[in-house]
């Protein structure tokens, strides 16, 4: 059977419209070299053991074991209950190895050297309408780096930069201009991509026990649930059920679906999005 190039040009072209929502798994970080599961779990094994010598956790041997034996990082943290100072060691080793990473990358960028083959999808995405919606489980930030890159403004629902907060509506009110129709002065919509990360993000934290997003590298460790930090999520339910509440939300009124950067039996897609599969036909 000849594939008829053309013919599928035309169906990505039709497919690429308002209504469609983004699934970006972690594919698209690891081409850019931001370190997977497995290199997560090899850099874990290195250097958790040191981070615990004062307080050592049992627990922690029996996910080394479970590595060793096969099972990937998520299934190994799940076969066992750490205690709360291994898994604060846990997130902080996790964010400062994804972070380091994701600093080399947006240096190339920085710098002209690199462009993410995301911008010129984004790119090309934006032909065909103003606004869309993305969920990630990712931590990084390349999604938006390469979107902005596109010219094209990102809704993370914080407002504000530098110390931002957590405010849908004026976030969302940021990527709307005025303009006047006869006598009357009305809204319109900026292009934007609408971001949701229910696993958090590199630039959350916690100040106060309030969750901000802020760009400023400094030494807290970002609000982020890595394989076993359930007490991240307990901690802040209210900001990680909002983002995935959002991101369900967007399922549901979703008309097609893209995946980018998964594969169809990555434990993620169930997690951050139940409705898919209730809701939306995956063939």
């Amino acid at each position: 059977m000849t594939l008829d190039l053309s013919k599928v040009k035309r169906q990505l072209q039709d497919h690429l419209q308002e209504g469609l929502l983004l699934v970006v798994g972690t594919g698209l970080s690891i081409a850019e070299g931001i370190p997977g599961m497995w290199p997560l779990a090899e850099h874990l094994k290195q250097v958790i053991p040191n981070k615990i010598v004062a307080s050592p956790d049992p627990a922690w041997a029996d996910v080394v074991a479970a590595l060793d034996s096969g099972d990937h990082l998520e299934a190994a943290m799940g076969k066992t209950t750490l205690n709360a100072l291994t898994v604060d060691a846990i997130v902080a080793a996790t964010a400062m190895f994804i972070a380091y990473k994701e600093r080399q990358v947006f240096g190339r960028v920085l710098s002209g050297k690199r462009q993410l083959p995301f911008t010129a999808f984004v790119k090309h995405l934006f032909k065909a309408g103003k606004r869309f919606h993305l969920i990630t489980p990712n931590y990084d930030r390349l999604v938006e780096l390469a979107t902005e890159a596109a010219e094209i403004g990102v809704d993370s629902r914080f407002s504000g930069y530098l110390y931002g907060f957590a405010d849908p509506k004026r976030a969302a009110d940021a990527h709307r201009e005025s303009y006047v129709s006869g006598r009357n002065t009305l809204l319109r919509s900026l292009p934007c991509l609408s971001v949701y990360k229910p696993h958090g993000s590199l630039d959350w934290f916690d100040v106060g026990g309030k969750v901000i997003r802020s760009p400023m590298e400094t030494d807290r460790v970002p609000v982020i649930i890595t394989p076993g930090a359930s007490k991240y999520r307990e901690s802040f339910r209210w900001a990680f059920d909002d983002q995935r509440t959002s991101g369900n939300r967007c399922v549901a009124n979703a008309t097609r679906l893209m995946f980018i950067g998964y594969g169809f039996n990555d434990d993620h897609l169930e997690q951050l999005c139940p409705g898919l599969k209730v809701t939306k036909p995956l063939s």
